[in-house]
């Protein structure tokens, strides 16, 4: 999910892709970039104490505050309107309700904010914490069927490849797994010859940026990337912000290509992943531009309304001549 390898590299094989456009964002911990909002056991407030939403006004292990997933814009209003910050207040909770928390903000991947508030003796019962809204981020991806399988035969995918969740990707990795088992012990054995002149190309790619003695790195490469997509791809799109984006994407897609450094293997490895990150932008915009309505997270102020015709799968797959979108009935 963070550098998109496994989408990238199901298109690249031929498989299809569904729902880029349809990115999402989520809430946490200011300056942290990790999710888990739900397990919190706290309320949201402004700086007065104030609940920002009408559902909690004390903690609730079973509740939570669901107000920010029903306001999703919740966090920049308040900032923008000059009221904010906003925090999450668990001050009140039990040693128990703590405890689950923790466990359950551990396993979700936030160890480092775990370890951070030991580290600081911050205590959450007693101390509030600033949170906020995040940076888009991919929800479609791979498209697989009830068993795992994708449009390219042999190949399975799982959980956070297409739609996410902790528990999705629990239960398809399993599924998949059982599909791709018995699939293996029956398959042939792949041709590798066919895969010749791909390999070649990668091979230049990478002997290119190790290569070099001079050019920019991963990181100046990653920071026009997110800059792009922030300013023509983000909360706000247009058939005129998207096309420029678009431009703008590509022109760095061969810049990257054909001027990007990398001294050691670990940039390397950064740089290989910053181009199946920009890979993954260039079709972003395609399916952004093909979706002509507002839908979730895909805002599209020349196309305000949701069109009920459009309450479908839009796919992107490989061909020799480019990236082919196309329209699927979703099942109900």
């Amino acid at each position: 999910n963070n550098t998109g390898d496994g989408r990238a590299m199901a298109y690249k094989a031929g498989a299809e892709l569904a729902n880029l456009e349809l990115t999402m964002r989520w809430a946490g911990p200011k300056y942290f970039a990790r999710c888990g909002k739900g397990t919190w056991v706290g309320v949201l407030r402004d700086p007065q104490g104030k609940p920002i939403g009408p559902f909690v006004t004390k903690p609730d292990r079973k509740l939570g505050d669901m107000a920010a997933d029903i306001w999703h814009s919740a966090f920049e209003d308040f900032a923008k309107s000059g009221k904010g910050p906003v925090y999450m207040d668990c001050r009140g909770i039990s040693e128990e309700d703590y405890q689950y928390m923790a466990h359950w903000l551990r396993h979700e991947g936030n160890a480092s904010f775990l370890d951070y508030l030991e580290e600081e003796a911050i205590d959450l019962k007693e101390r509030p914490v600033e949170f906020s809204t995040y940076e888009m981020h991919l929800s479609g991806g791979v498209l697989y069927n009830e068993k795992g399988e994708t449009s390219v035969k042999g190949l399975y995918a799982a959980g956070d490849e297409l739609f996410g969740g902790i528990s999705c990707a629990a239960t398809f990795g399993w599924i998949a797994g059982d599909s791709a088992g018995p699939y293996s012990c029956s398959a042939a054995t792949p041709d590798a010859r066919e895969a010749k002149p791909r390999i070649e190309e990668r091979k230049q790619l990478i002997e290119g940026m190790l290569g070099r003695k001079k050019g920019p790195g991963w990181k100046e490469a990653n920071v026009a990337l997110q800059q792009i997509m922030q300013d023509y791809a983000g909360p706000i799109r247009s058939e005129t912000l998207l096309a420029a984006g678009l431009s703008h994407i590509r022109r760095l897609k061969e810049k990257a290509g054909t001027a990007m450094v990398a001294q050691d293997g670990h940039e390397l490895v950064r740089s290989l992943e910053l181009m199946n990150l920009v890979d993954l932008a260039e079709l972003l915009f395609l399916a952004a531009m093909e979706r002509k309505e507002t839908r979730a997270g895909h805002v599209r102020v020349d196309y305000p309304f949701t069109n009920p015709l459009l309450d479908k799968l839009l796919i992107v797959r490989k061909a020799d001549e480019g990236p082919i979108l196309e329209w699927k009935e979703l099942r109900r």
